[in-house]
């Protein structure tokens, strides 16, 4: 009798040699690769302020954004508890990442979230801690099915995971560029990466990273090999995202709110592809991506930056008309 048993490794480390390929990759511009599949915008997902590009279903393998982080303004008026937690909170919170989708979907990259104001300032964090910087992220998804003589068990797993807010050299300040990956070294996993190309120029920032006693400036961050089903096996799609999520309201129409983030600017964003054996770096430019605005036009500034190489200008100030497009 053949058996359902399939049981997955989430997590694994991985050797420098099998992602090195992607880190040395050269860019080129190859007009050739322009195909007729581009991919059609579905409707705006309900609950948060959006600009998001995603590219077609090829034999893509990953993708690759130098960008300049923004600052997130909260709105006083929004400082509470979503109902879901016993803390208090701002209830949008900014995010700006990748992500890859085969047979499941995945994300993975920045959002402001809780950490610890300076190495001296150790403490118990919760959902009600203040946000300190922007801290990696990943989330993934997987099936385990386990056949026990007839008896069958599905299990779904959703699983988020951040940095750990012990690891200071991984909060990320507005004014910092940095280089993120996210691509799939290995059949069926993907790996996130963060490089500090510059650090930040805003005064209250740089002091606020001196609180944190680096040696240097800050390491490249990896994270670990997470499964993402039918990477580097099959067709996959990727995307770059800037987002003002709202806590407590996802698949809801936007609610109203003064909150903020000040000009993004993605330098440039590339595609990783494999061609003649060599993993290449593919201009992410309009061409090759769908376009979301979402829900709403009015609640952006989008402005042309090297558009040649995947650059743009996003600024996120919401307008609220009482509904999504």
């Amino acid at each position: 009798m053949k058996t359902l048993t399939k049981r997955v490794i989430a997590e694994k480390d991985v050797s420098f040699k099998i992602i090195e390929p992607f880190i040395t990759a050269q860019k080129i511009n190859v007009d050739s690769f322009y195909t007729n599949n581009k991919p059609i915008a579905p409707p705006c997902f309900l609950g948060a302020y959006y600009r998001k590009c995603f590219s077609s279903k090829e034999d893509w393998l990953g993708i690759e954004g130098v960008v300049r982080l923004g600052e997130f303004i909260p709105d006083e008026r929004r400082f509470q508890s979503d109902g879901r937690v016993d803390y208090e909170r701002y209830l949008d919170n900014p995010s700006i990442y990748l992500g890859g989708k085969s047979l499941t979907e995945s994300d993975a990259g920045l959002n402001f979230n809780v950490g610890h104001e300076s190495i001296q300032d150790i403490k118990m964090l919760n959902y009600g801690s203040k946000k300190v910087a922007y801290r990696p992220f990943y989330r993934y998804i997987y099936s385990e099915v386990i056949d026990d003589n007839g008896n069958v068990t599905r299990i779904n797993k959703n699983i988020w995971k951040v940095a750990s807010p012990l690891d200071f050299d991984y909060y990320y300040f507005p004014g910092d560029v940095v280089k993120m990956s996210v691509y799939s070294p290995l059949e069926n996993y993907l790996q996130l990466r963060i490089e500090v190309l510059e650090e930040t120029k805003i005064e209250k920032y740089q002091k606020k990273r001196k609180k944190y006693q680096l040696k240097g400036k800050p390491k490249v961050y990896y994270s670990p090999l997470f499964y993402s089903e039918g990477h580097s096996k099959l067709e996959a799609e990727f995307k770059r995202v800037n987002s003002l999520d709202q806590y407590g309201n996802e698949g809801f129409i936007v609610k109203p709110t003064k909150a903020l983030v000040s000009e993004s600017v993605w330098k440039e964003v590339f595609l990783f592809k494999k061609i003649n054996e060599s993993i290449v770096k593919i201009p992410f430019s309009r061409g090759r991506y769908a376009s979301m605005i979402c829900p709403n036009d009015e609640s952006f500034t989008i402005k042309e930056f090297n558009k040649d190489e995947g650059g743009e200008k996003i600024t996120i100030h919401p307008q609220y008309r009482g509904g999504n497009k």
